[in-house]
């Protein structure tokens, strides 16, 4: 069922292939505008000169709403295989409450909107679909593609969900009795050009609510994923991300890191929330950016080593090795000891090798414990935490079940 958060922020994501219309369609839900056809929409979410040139999303980007007294994140992810990593990197760590699945009436479904859902179902992400650019669909198109969904989410690791129709005529009941774990898959069918059905989709993400568990406000172990980093002209050094655990305070000392097996003592000047506002606290569950400062000059980083995937602490640590109990989704091969695939927990992504299994093999379908050991620095993970492996393409899912931390 949902869950109650400190500020009621919901996070969605939109993932699907390349040229489905996920970018138009975050931009007509938050911008309040209507495309042309030729994706002028979409020029308002596109970071790049080269994304705006192809509009093909390479990065992740956020748009912000506040509605229905809850803020609602739009997490824009890339449908190119290229950017996969991206995606997957995406999916894993930006605390995503909804993954919205988009699917190009014109195309159907195709290329990695595949392996976007294998990764969103292993995360036990809540989806919804939306057949986007149905102003210039095919009927026998929009038949094809309802065939697909319907064996889709029949699949066992997809839950065996049916796929129901949301329109004018149902939309009321749907929102009373939706239940995002249920066994319904709501399927939308809009035009970002006419606005055919968006008024009874809009009716539906703005009725959403969180259902990631958001940590407690009142955890005195606060902790802050770091997204991104920038510098700014008279302001100095920022970090964008989110509040996991505890509550951040402006002026008080904390900690980042982990460098190596090191964490910097530094002081949050000042905290935005993600409308750009002042505020002088940020809760577990909210996200927003912290202008910091370090407390020891000999302390400096240059502003190329603070990563994403790098912490704020109040309590700071790291491990190097983790325990998983995983579950190899496919691989052409036997897997054994020394695979070195690159690992997704949360916002993390590096590789690291298996050195030790309770199986001396393991092939597609099996599961077994693992121990992992990353290859090229310690990082911050929890017990419990979902992680993904991949080598190119997804190759498995698993728990983390032990983290062995660095005195």
């Amino acid at each position: 069922m949902y869950m109650t958060a400190v500020n009621q922020e919901v996070r969605i994501a939109s993932i699907g292939n390349v040229d489905s219309g996920k970018s138009t369609t975050i931009s007509v839900l938050s911008k309040n505008i209507m495309d042309n056809g030729k994706g002028t929409a979409r020029e308002n979410l596109l970071k790049h000169p080269h994304e705006k040139t192809s509009g093909r999303t390479s990065s992740i980007s956020h748009s912000f709403v506040k509605k229905n007294d809850r803020t609602f994140t739009f997490i824009d992810l890339a449908g190119h295989e290229k950017y996969l990593k991206t995606t997957v990197s995406g999916l894993n760590g930006y605390f995503i409450d909804y993954g919205m699945v988009v699917i190009g009436a014109d195309r159907g479904i195709i290329g990695m909107t595949k392996e976007h859902l294998i990764v969103a179902l292993s995360l036990n992400i809540p989806l919804f679909v939306v057949i986007t650019k149905i102003d210039v669909a095919i009927e026998q198109k929009l038949k094809n593609i309802e065939k697909r969904l319907t064996v889709i989410f029949n699949n066992k690791f997809a839950g065996k969900k049916e796929i129901i129709f949301i329109d004018e005529t149902n939309i009321a009941t749907f929102i009373k009795t939706y239940n995002p774990f249920g066994n319904i898959m709501p399927i939308f069918k809009i035009s970002n050009v006419t606005g055919q059905n968006l008024n009874v989709f809009k009716k539906f993400v703005y009725n959403l609510k969180p259902v990631k568990i958001r940590g407690s406000t009142t955890n005195p172990a606060a902790k802050f994923v770091i997204d991104t980093r920038f510098k700014l002209a008279g302001i100095g050094l920022v970090v964008t991300g989110t509040a996991r655990e505890g509550t951040f305070i402006k002026d008080k000392v904390y900690y980042l890191g982990p460098f190596g097996k090191e964490y910097k003592k530094i002081t949050i000047r000042s905290i935005h929330n993600n409308f750009k506002e002042d505020i002088n606290i940020l809760a577990a569950g909210e996200g927003g950016c912290f202008n910091i400062k370090f407390v020891n000059s000999k302390d400096k980083v240059d502003i190329d080593r603070i990563r994403k995937g790098h912490m704020v602490f109040s309590y700071p640590s790291c491990a190097q090795r983790f325990e998983a109990k995983i579950k190899i989704l496919h691989h052409p091969t036997t897997i054994k000891k020394n695979y070195e695939p690159t690992i997704h927990c949360g916002i993390v992504r590096q590789v690291a090798k298996i050195y030790d299994m309770d199986k001396p093999l393991i092939r597609t379908g099996d599961e077994t414990n693992a121990s992992f050991m990353f290859k090229y620095r310690p990082e911050y993970i929890e017990v419990g935490s979902k992680i993904t492996f991949r080598e190119g393409r997804t190759k498995g899912i698993g728990t983390v079940t032990k983290v062995i931390e660095i005195n």
